[in-house]
């Protein structure tokens, strides 16, 4: 494996649509790619400003060459709806991307996941193996609590992340993504790039989301999803940051043990959003995974 190339792959073009499903407007971005290849969906994580195409799009080029790529944005994030989710929260989504699916006329695709938007494509993925050709998983925790000690997320440190962000000193600020993203997503804050700070600003000023956060119950029910472990059969590549904050490895090895077809890739000097962090590293393993599938 080379050394990392410290300029960033090149972004290609990319196109801006919407699809309506059960009376929700998903934003998404669409990527042209060959055809005659299962497409490609990329999942966002949960944090401020998580779009499919901010987490994702150093890695369009190279999935982007094979097979056609659609970015997703979540309702609740980016330009998606901003609607309250009753029940538990991944269920709710994996069921949005689904209908997602169904109304772009895709049988089965290849799922490409951020941490929050894996736990969505695990759901899928043991509801509906049929529509899943494989998993990519990166830093995603559905899990109810560590397996060998306690999640940071659900420590009183985690606690107001949302809050110091989008209602303290003001509310949001580039100054304080760029300070969120440094110290919870990337290993390295060199890696942080003024692109990245933007684009996740910029998605993070809906105010229909300041308007969900003072509604009671709007972000769903946690959801543990160990029980249906046994059931995800899709071909799974799990990415992992060593200095991820959220929690260690003892989460994707248990996924590694109990999923029907899985391998861990830990990568030392990254972090939470580690295809951001060390693109060329994760484009050059993905696209090994999708070319041998």
């Amino acid at each position: 494996m080379p050394l990392e190339n410290h300029e960033p792959p090149v972004v290609p073009g990319s196109s801006s649509c919407f699809v309506t499903v059960d009376g929700i407007r998903i934003h998404y971005r669409e990527v042209d790619g060959p055809d005659d290849a299962i497409p490609a969906i990329f999942t966002h994580g949960g944090g401020p400003g998580s779009t499919g195409w901010s987490n994702f799009r150093l890695s369009a080029g190279a999935v982007s060459a094979r097979r056609r790529c659609y970015f997703i944005d979540f309702p609740q994030f980016g330009q998606s709806d901003m609607v309250p989710i009753g029940g538990p929260v991944f269920s709710w989504q994996a069921a949005r991307l689904l209908q997602f699916m169904d109304a772009l006329g895709i049988d089965k695709a290849h799922l490409i996941n951020q941490s929050f938007g894996g736990c969505v494509a695990i759901r899928l993925a043991a509801d509906r193996p049929e529509r899943v050709a494989s998993l990519t998983l990166i830093g995603s925790q559905p899990v109810a609590g560590g397996i060998l000690s306690p999640l940071p997320l659900f420590s009183k440190h985690a606690r107001n992340i949302m809050h110091d962000y989008f209602v303290a000193d003001g509310g949001p600020s580039l100054d304080k993504m760029r300070a969120l993203i440094a110290r919870l997503e990337y290993h390295d804050d060199a890696r942080v790039t003024e692109d990245n700070v933007r684009l996740r600003y910029e998605a993070s000023i809906n105010p229909g989301f300041r308007a969900l956060l003072q509604t009671p119950g709007a972000f769903g029910e946690w959801e543990n999803l160990v029980p249906v472990f046994p059931r995800v059969q899709a071909p799974t590549l799990i990415f992992w940051g060593l200095h991820d904050w959220f929690g260690g490895v003892d989460v994707p090895m248990l996924m590694l043990n109990q999923f029907a077809d899985a391998r861990l890739h830990v990568i030392g000097r990254a972090a939470h959003h580690l295809q951001s962090e060390c693109p060329d590293e994760f484009n050059a393993h993905l696209r090994a995974f999708l070319e041998r599938l």
